[in-house]
């Protein structure tokens, strides 16, 4: 096997060396980081977000960058749901808040997860990049949350709850998940003495995902740091590491709990924070609250073989669908609600095994399966259709699931040495 093709899948490439690359990929890397970035600030559309990856995919899809046949499933499926909302858009009956809008958003984010998983297949080096600006963007929207929640700054606000430059806390909280979760990782995995950062860069996470006050977001964040830490217990085998988790376990529910007992410590807080850890508030359970809603959309659905197009589910009842299936099938028709749920399970199945491979992106795997896991769970009971970090972690998990196939091929092409020179 030749020196070439064994660099582009050694450890180190996932790490500074990668960006000594050509110059037009360097530019692409700072590009690509900034786009990530710009997902901390979602309050209008289209979005910097949308603009910047766009942008960026353009240029690389016309400078040459290669869709790899191994992510046909996520560009064929993402391309059924959105001609089922383009179908859908014949169903409008109600324009005032611009369904064509919403439909264009839905290309782009189809657009961005294309153009992610098929950078990462070809550069490697960006899964690294892509997660540092993850983070730091997540740091950073953490920060001005938790700002805005102490100044009580209207515009960083809504409904006396943290929501940072998004339009919506149910949107900011689930955000900072991803984040919160790889430096869980780190913390999990690192040398004691080099955990001290990680450790220190969760806290304002957490508090930020606290001062959201969304029940998603606080399931998101327990049952993804719950499962993060099992997935690491399973990939650990020595004893002695095995105990080391047990003990970060014991420190990390004892700082939960002690961050709880702050904020309980406040009268406005302790209000806030006990109303909503209710789990059915009045607009679940009432007689068109979001569960009967859910039943309704559904049945509604199987007479609806186009849908009823964006936005028009609330002028029929007295809200959105506030879940991610029903909304498929709502908004997208009948192409559209079988193409989303079977992207979201093959996704998982396919990057399932990634994460006990050891392959350079092995961690990399395990976060984002984790989080995209959680998504598609909290996802019954939230939109999140039109969620930038949600298509991020599509991108991400087919990207990485490209360079399985890759590595499979190359490793048979050059035998027994190949794998070993690989891993």
């Amino acid at each position: 096997m030749s020196a070439g093709i064994s660099s582009a899948y050694h450890p180190d490439a996932l790490g500074p060396s990668g960006l000594n690359a050509v110059p037009i990929v360097r530019i692409g890397d700072i590009v690509l980081w900034f786009g990530v970035f710009a997902g901390s600030a979602v309050m209008i559309e289209p979005a910097p977000y949308d603009l910047i990856i766009t942008l960026q995919a353009i240029a690389a899809l016309a400078l040459g960058l290669v869709l790899p046949r191994a992510i046909a499933p996520l560009i064929i499926l993402l391309m059924l749901y959105n001609v089922g909302g383009l179908l859908a858009l014949t169903q409008v009956v109600y324009w005032e808040e611009n369904p064509p809008v919403f439909v264009a958003i839905s290309f782009f984010l189809m657009l961005s997860a294309i153009f992610i998983a098929a950078t990462v297949a070809a550069h490697p080096h960006r899964i690294k990049l892509i997660m540092s600006a993850t983070v730091w963007s997540g740091l950073f929207a953490a920060i001005i949350g938790i700002i805005g929640y102490k100044l009580q700054i209207e515009a960083l606000m809504r409904f006396g709850r943290a929501k940072a430059l998004f339009k919506d806390p149910n949107v900011y909280g689930p955000f900072l998940v991803l984040a919160a979760v790889w430096l869980t990782r780190e913390v999990l995995t690192a040398r004691f003495r080099r955990t001290i950062v990680p450790a220190l860069m969760l806290m304002p996470l957490m508090l930020a995902i606290l001062l959201s006050f969304s029940r998603a977001a606080w399931g998101l964040a327990a049952g993804c740091l719950v499962a993060i830490w099992f997935v690491v217990l399973v990939d650990t085998p020595r004893t002695r590491d095995r105990a080391r988790l047990f003990l970060f376990a014991a420190l990390g529910i004892l700082a939960v709990v002690g961050m709880i007992a702050i904020v309980l410590a406040n009268e406005e807080l302790r209000s806030m924070l006990l109303e909503r850890a209710k789990l059915v508030q009045s607009y679940d359970g009432a007689r068109l609250g979001r569960f009967a809603r859910h039943l309704i959309g559904f049945l509604w659905a199987t007479e609806l073989p186009l849908g009823l197009g964006p936005y028009q589910f609330g002028h029929y009842l007295p809200e959105d669908p506030h879940n991610v299936y029903l909304k498929s099938l709502i908004t997208y028709g009948w192409i559209g609600g079988v193409a989303y749920p079977v992207l979201a399970f093959w996704t998982l199945w396919k990057l399932f095994p990634l994460m006990f491979r050891p392959r350079p992106w092995k961690p990399y795997a395990q976060c984002v399966w984790v989080a995209l896991a959680g998504h598609q769970v909290m996802s019954w009971i939230i939109d999140s259709d039109h969620w930038r970090h949600f298509f991020l972690l599509w991108g991400l998990s087919w990207g990485m699931i490209a360079l399985e196939v890759k590595w499979r091929r190359t490793a048979r092409a050059g035998g027994r040495d190949a794998l070993s020179g690989l891993s």
